[in-house]
């Protein structure tokens, strides 16, 4: 089978889309930085940890539910209390579940609050620090902009306590937008 320029491209694009498409699956994901753009949170002395709180993806939501207790291997670390950005929430991260309602249907992404810890710089390398579901739910759940509400399953993101070679985090990768001219020049 011969391969063309134009199925090469056909191929580009589409090999494009299922990235674009990996990359914004929806999430509740915890960060080392308010910018959600820094997976690999450090507890190597004592002070205080902040791990940061993001919805990320496409579209626009209205509420979620979740919980982000602390990792039994982040060794020496005391929840302190969380810090959220909208008044409405129920719950704590802690707990069985935190729901967080926003304001109005948001677009996505979202910065949902902080969790904030004392920690004393024992924890192990490589320990990762998931979103679980509310025990309420068999996933971490998004209430979609319809009327009436729908929850919707979302994926649960993590950070990674004291990150190593052996234990890289899933750093978020920054696409950059093209247009379909730009893709054809590249044949030309």
């Amino acid at each position: 089978m011969k391969i063309t320029p134009a199925l090469l491209g056909l191929v580009l694009v589409l090999s494009a889309d299922s990235l674009v498409q990996a990359q914004t699956a929806e999430s509740i994901t915890l960060y080392a930085d308010r910018a959600g753009t820094d997976c690999s949170v450090s507890d190597t002395g004592v002070g205080t940890a902040i791990v940061y709180i993001f919805h990320v993806g496409t579209g626009t939501r209205g509420a979620c539910e979740f919980r982000a207790p602390k990792p039994e291997c982040w060794s020496g670390a005391t929840w302190v209390g969380d810090n959220y950005a909208f008044p409405a929430v129920l719950g704590q991260s802690q707990g069985p579940y935190v729901t967080v309602a926003y304001p109005a249907c948001l677009p996505l992404p979202i910065y949902i609050g902080k969790i904030v810890f004392d920690v004393t710089g024992t924890a192990q390398a490589c320990c990762r620090y998931p979103v679980l579901p509310s025990v309420y739910y068999q996933s971490v759940v998004t209430i979609d902009c319809k009327n009436p509400a729908e929850p919707l399953p979302i994926l649960g993101g993590s950070v990674v306590i004291n990150e190593d070679a052996s234990c890289p985090c899933e750093r978020p990768v920054a696409l950059e937008s093209t247009t379909w001219g730009r893709v054809k020049s590249l044949y030309h």
